[in-house]
C-alpha cells in the first residue's frame, strides 16, 4: 500500500469468486422452501425468472463501472449523477440495509446446529461473524483467497446435491394442472421478487472497483457470468428440491430435508458444511469484502469524521470493518428474531437499490466521453430502456417484499427525513468551518 490508496489486488477469478460467493448464499438455502410454499413447483423457473430479473440492474451497474469504475461505486454513482444530498441518503439506507449480515450468521448457527444440537447458535453466530471480520481485517488479498476456497467447495457440495438428486426427481409434479403456479400470477411474481435476494448479489462487484486489476473490464464480465452461472445452478437446485419430496413436506423448509433423502449419511453431513454452512460464510465474508466501500469514500468527502476512512498496515478500512461489524453482532447479541432481521435488512435494501438504478439515466448526460472509452457499453437507448425495466422491477419486488411488512414505509419515512436533516445540517456546518464537502474521484 502507498500512502493511504488501496491496492489493485483482485483479478477476473478473484472477481468471480466474490461474485459467485456473494450470489450463492444464505437465499438458496433459505428461500427456496420459502418460494415452494408460495408457488409450488413454479419454483425452477422462479429462479430462472429471477436471474432475468436482475441482469437489467446488473447490466446497468456493469455499464456504469465500466464508464467509470471507483471504489463505492453505487454511492459514487448517486453521488455525481444525482447529487451529494441524494447520495447521503442513499448511504444512510444502505447502512440500514446491513442488518442482513446479522441473518447471514444466523443462518449459519441454524445449519452448525443441525449436525451439533449441543452448540450454542448465539455462540455460533457471533463466532463466523468475528472470524469473517478478522480475515477481512487481515487484508483483501487474503479474503478473497478465502473467498475462492470456499466457494469451490460451495459449488462442489451443491453440485452434489444435483447430481444425486436429479435421478431422484419425479417430473410428474411439473405436470400437474395449475403445478407451476398454483396460487396465482401474482404469487408466481411474489416468489420471483423473493427469489432475486438470492441472484443479486454480483451487483456489488461495483462497490471493489478502486482494487479490481482493469475494472472498467473485469467487473461488467465478472458480474453477468457470475449471475448467469449461478442462475442455472439454481434452476436445477429448485428441481431436485421440488421433485424428491412431496410439495407438503418442502413447502417453507431448507434444503436439509431434501439433501437428506437423496445423499448417504457422510455426503449428507458434507452438504451440510460445504453447501449450508459456506454457502452461507462466502456470503457474509463477501458482504465484508465491500460494504465497507461507500462509507469509505463518503468519510473522506466528509459527511462523516476522516477518521473513519483509516486504512491499516494491511490496506483495510478497520474502522469502518469495526462499524459493520457490530452493526451486524448486536442483533445476534441482543437476541433479535431471524425473521425480522431478513425483513428490514432486506426490506431496505430493495429501496436503497433505486438510487442507483436511476442514476443510470444521466450516465450519457453527464459524461459521454466515459461512456465512449469504456469496454462494456450500452448505446443510450438501450441504457434507457434497460434502466427503465430495472427501475420499474426494482420497484415491484420492493412493494412485493415490503407490503406484509407493518410500518415499514412508515420507518422508511422517518430514516430518509433524518438523512435529510443531517446532511443539510452537516453541509451548512463544513461550510461555515471554511471545508466544504470534497468530491473524492479515487481513494
Amino acid at each position: 500500500m502507498e500512502g493511504n490508496h488501496l491496492k489493485k489486488v483482485l483479478g477476473l477469478g478473484d472477481a468471480m469468486g466474490i461474485g459467485i460467493g456473494q450470489i450463492i448464499g444464505a437465499g438458496v438455502m433459505i428461500l427456496t422452501g420459502i418460494s415452494i410454499d408460495i408457488t409450488g413447483a413454479g419454483t425452477p423457473i422462479a429462479f430462472v425468472v429471477a436471474c432475468l430479473w436482475v441482469i437489467c440492474p446488473t447490466l446497468v451497474l456493469g455499464a456504469q463501472c465500466s464508464a467509470a469504475p471507483a471504489t463505492g461505486g453505487l454511492y459514487t454513482y448517486v453521488r455525481d449523477y444525482l447529487g451529494k444530498k441524494t447520495s447521503f441518503v442513499y448511504l444512510v439506507l444502505f447502512v440500514a440495509g446491513q442488518l442482513v449480515l446479522a441473518m447471514f450468521a444466523l443462518t449459519f448457527a441454524e445449519y452448525t446446529v443441525s449436525l451439533i444440537p449441543s452448540w450454542n447458535p448465539t455462540v455460533v453466530a457471533f463466532v463466523i461473524m468475528t472470524v469473517c471480520f478478522v480475515v477481512n481485517v487481515l487484508g483483501l488479498n487474503m479474503a478473497a483467497k478465502f473467498q475462492n476456497v470456499m466457494v469451490i467447495v460451495l459449488l462442489a457440495a451443491l453440485l452434489m446435491f444435483i447430481v444425486f438428486g436429479m435421478p431422484k426427481v419425479d417430473y410428474s409434479v411439473f405436470t400437474q394442472p395449475h403445478a407451476i403456479m398454483p396460487n396465482g400470477f401474482i404469487a408466481f411474481l411474489t416468489a420471483t421478487s423473493l427469489l432475486t435476494f438470492a441472484t443479486s448479489g454480483a451487483c456489488f462487484l461495483s462497490e471493489l472497483g478502486g482494487e479490481i486489476k482493469n475494472p472498467g473490464k473485469t467487473v461488467p464480465r465478472a458480474m453477468i457470468i457470475s449471475t448467469v452461472l449461478v442462475g442455472i445452478f439454481y434452476a436445477f437446485i429448485g428441481i431436485v428440491a421440488v421433485g424428491v419430496l412431496p410439495i407438503e413436506e418442502v413447502a417453507g423448509q431448507s434444503l436439509v430435508k431434501v439433501a437428506n433423502a437423496v445423499l448417504p449419511g457422510p455426503l449428507f453431513v458434507i452438504f451440510v458444511i460445504g453447501g449450508g454452512m459456506f454457502a452461507v460464510a462466502t456470503t457474509l465474508n463477501g458482504s465484508f469484502t465491500w460494504c465497507t466501500k461507500s462509507l469509505l469514500v463518503a468519510s473522506r468527502e466528509g459527511w462523516l469524521p476522516k477518521q473513519l476512512s483509516s486504512i491499516s498496515k494491511f490496506g483495510t478500512p478497520w474502522v469502518l470493518l469495526l462499524i459493520f461489524y457490530l452493526i451486524g453482532s448486536v442483533p445476534i447479541l441482543t437476541g433479535w428474531d431471524i425473521r425480522t432481521i431478513a425483513m428490514l435488512g432486506n426490506g431496505v435494501s430493495l429501496v436503497f437499490f433505486i438510487f442507483p438504478t436511476l442514476a443510470a439515466y444521466f450516465l450519457y448526460k453527464k459524461t459521454p466521453q466515459l461512456v465512449e472509452k469504456a469496454s462494456f457499453k450500452l448505446s443510450r437507448y438501450a441504457l434507457y430502456i434497460v434502466t427503465t425495466i430495472a427501475l420499474v422491477t426494482d420497484v415491484i419486488a420492493a412493494f412485493l417484499n415490503l407490503s406484509d411488512i407493518q410500518n415499514s414505509w412508515i420507518m422508511m419515512v422517518i430514516l430518509v427525513g433524518a438523512a435529510v436533516v443531517y446532511a443539510i445540517v452537516r453541509e451548512q456546518y463544513l461550510e461555515k468551518k471554511g471545508t466544504p464537502l470534497q468530491i473524492v474521484k479515487e481513494i
